[in-house]
């Protein structure tokens, strides 16, 4: 039981995973349009897709380990 607690767990991290990068996504694209400076428009996108990435990559590894355990 314990099992499938975990990956209802990790899908419903990766369902909002993908819920929460489209929203900052949106929010981002939103603020940029006030930013004057390049670096600093693209470094938003690059430090939101790192975090969302280490989110991902767990959310997936959590799935998987508890795929071996049925």
């Amino acid at each position: 039981m314990a099992y499938v607690l975990l990956m209802i767990a990790s899908l419903v991290g990766l369902a909002g995973c993908a819920y929460f990068l489209r929203k900052n996504i949106l929010v981002i694209r939103e603020k940029n349009k006030n930013e004057p400076k390049a670096y600093k428009r693209k470094l938003n996108y690059v430090l939101t897709g790192l975090w969302y990435g280490y989110l991902t990559v767990f959310f997936i590894g959590l799935t998987v380990n508890n795929l071996g355990n049925w």
